[in-house]
């Protein structure tokens, strides 16, 4: 379904496969208790792999990350990598309602490299 790892100073959410209501909820619960998430930036790669929600889940997505987020937390990005499609224009509608009510920005990005090189971690590489 999904991991979580630590990688440097970001955690890293791994979608594995398509995902659901159900089990974005638990990624949601997941990785909001971790003791580390209200103090470390996260990317949600999520590729493409599909988003099996109905428009009317959303609003519950974002209350439901809402309510996880530590108002006191000292994080300040969240990038979640989606390709092009269906999956990536409905978390286009969620990031855009979730945005108005959490304390850290969100983007949403077509590749790993551009959500890296935001969050101010990407690898330099040499010619």
């Amino acid at each position: 379904m999904y991991t979580i790892e630590r990688n440097g100073d970001r955690l890293l959410v791994n979608f594995l496969e398509s995902f659901d209501y159900d089990a974005i909820r638990e990624v949601i619960h997941h990785v909001t208790m971790l003791k580390e998430y209200p103090h470390t930036n996260d990317i949600w790669l999520i590729g493409k792999h599909q988003a099996n929600l109905r428009l009317h889940e959303l609003e519950s997505m974002v209350k439901e990350f809402q309510c996880r987020c530590p108002r006191d937390a000292t994080r300040t990005k969240t990038a979640i990598v989606a390709e092009w499609g269906t999956t990536r224009s409905i978390l286009e509608i969620w990031a855009n309602a979730l945005r108005k009510r959490i304390s850290f920005e969100l983007k949403i990005f077509q590749s790993l490299e551009k959500a890296e090189e935001w969050m101010g971690i990407a690898e330099t590489k040499v010619a």
